[in-house]
Parts: structure tokens; sequence; C-alpha cells
């Protein structure tokens, strides 16, 4: 007489209980929370849900969709890429491996420009998913905006997300910043610049440097060619009493970047993270 296997039962709260444990021995940050992101995927639900239904037992298919991302973001793909979705300036993102995932740093820049006025045009360079630009937008901070990016994907992306949100007037361009000219002017230029240095590309954590787009990390340089274009192309791409915000690598002395600016006469002001970390720069004459 055969004895039959009893499958396991799993509820939404031994999932997260068994999750976090795996993903904690990973070395994942927030592995909790990762968990519950990832539930609330696969049901369609918010995080207070989960709670709400914790004892819930899971059916068989959603437990098979589960478990695969739990064994992807195992092996080491970013949990933005995993759900498609990154956040910035508290609204989702589509992303994913062609685009920059959205850093809460970064929402800086935005945070500088609230406090520029009757803003006429704004430039972004390197717009990836779109989430500086469509949020420049959305906040009301101008509705004449162009943002660029080399990659063909990326822009495709963004537009994606431009069209989600109902930002379609925003102009997404093809253009290699490095070697094209840009032949208009605007009131502000702004951009988060690939600034990894080619030599520490290896250095970065593997959900980085394995998922995130190379050409969105680094210049193939010392990490400063972006900031060089941007000061010798400064007066031909900004307007008069105009400036640039440009996010920096806070592991680069911050002293190389200063220089870059000063030595074309420009002056520059540094704004910090809240890590305190050195994170932006408004270049202005």
């Amino acid at each position: 007489m055969s004895i039959k296997k009893i499958k396991k039962i799993w509820t939404i709260l031994d999932v997260i209980s068994w999750a976090s444990i795996h993903f904690t021995e990973k070395k994942i940050s927030n592995s909790r929370l990762e968990i519950e992101w990832l539930l609330c995927d696969v049901l369609n639900c918010q995080r207070i849900d989960l709670y709400l239904r914790f004892e819930e037992t899971l059916d068989e298919t959603n437990l098979s969709k589960i478990k695969q991302l739990i064994k992807k973001r195992l092996l080491g793909e970013p949990l933005q890429h995993i759900i498609n979705k990154g956040t910035f300036y508290g609204r989702d993102f589509f992303v994913n491996s062609d685009v920059l995932i959205p850093r809460p740093e970064t929402e800086l820049i935005i945070t500088i420009l609230k406090n520029k006025k009757n803003l006429s045009s704004v430039l972004e360079v390197g717009t990836g998913s779109g989430c500086i630009a469509i949020t420049c937008f959305l906040e009301g901070l101008c509705q004449n905006i162009t943002a660029t990016d080399i990659s063909q994907k990326a822009l495709k992306i963004a537009s994606q997300n431009a069209q989600l949100y109902g930002a379609e007037n925003i102009k997404f361009k093809l253009h290699d910043f490095l070697n094209q000219k840009i032949n208009d002017t605007f009131d502000v230029v702004v951009s988060n610049p690939p600034y990894i240095q080619i030599e520490k590309i290896n250095t970065l954590p593997s959900e980085v440097k394995n998922f995130e787009p190379k050409i969105a990390l680094t210049d193939y340089g010392d990490g400063l060619n972006f900031y060089r274009n941007f000061s010798n192309k400064f007066h031909n791409i900004i307007n008069p009493k105009g400036c640039l915000i440009v996010e920096i690598n806070s592991k680069i002395k911050l002293d190389k970047i200063i220089s870059i600016f000063h030595n074309k006469n420009l002056k520059t002001k540094v704004f910090q993270d809240l890590q305190k970390d050195n994170r932006v720069i408004e270049v202005y004459e």
C-alpha cells in the first residue's frame, strides 16, 4: 500500500518567514520588506493586505510564481527588475535591465529644481527610465522638457513611463552627448551621468554590475568625461542666468569635479544627500 506524500500548505505568513531567513542569509538588506513587495506583486495587493490575510493559503499558481521570484532574488537579480518597478519621488516607474534603477539620492535634483522659478525649458541628459524628466513635469516645474539618451531601448521605456503618467509632451530624443552637439539652449540642464570609473566596475555590488546597463554606470574612463563635456558646452546649451544641476559620485574626490568647472570660470554649489554625502552640484556663471 503506497503512502501519498502530503504537500506542504503555505500561508502568506509562512512564505514571508521562510524567505526572510534566506534573504538575510544572502545578506539582502530589508529582507522582510523585499519578500512582502514580491508577494504584493504576485497577489496584486498592498502590503497592509498581507497582514490582514496572513493566514490565507497560497494556491499552486501563486505559490509557483512567488517561488520563481524568490529564486531570482536569491540569485542576485535586483528586486526592481523582478517586479519591473522602481520608485522615484513617490511614484512607480517601469524599469528593467535596459535602464538604471532610480535611486532615492537622485531625488535631490528635484528638490533643487523646486527652488527655481519660472523655468521655460529644461534638458535632461541621460534620461534612462525618464523618472527625472517626468517628475519635473508632474511636479509642475516646467512644461517644456527635452530628455535625451544614447540608448534607444531606454528611450522606449522612458516614453512608456511618460504615457503612463500623461506626460506625453516631453520630447525624448536619441543623442550621444559626448560626441554630438546640442543645437538648442535651456534654462536648466539636469543629469545623473555615468560616473563610475571603468576600473571600479568590478568592485560594485553584483546586483549592480551584473544586471544594470554598463553604459549607464560608466563613461568607460575615469568617471569625469561627462563633467568635462558639460563644462566645455556650458555656454552653448544653457541660457544666460541658467544653470547645470548634475549628480556626482561621492567616491570621487570632490575637488576634481569642482576644478573642472572652475577652470572654465564657472561657479559651483554642492548639495549633500540625507546620508551627508556630496551628491549634486549646481553649476552657474
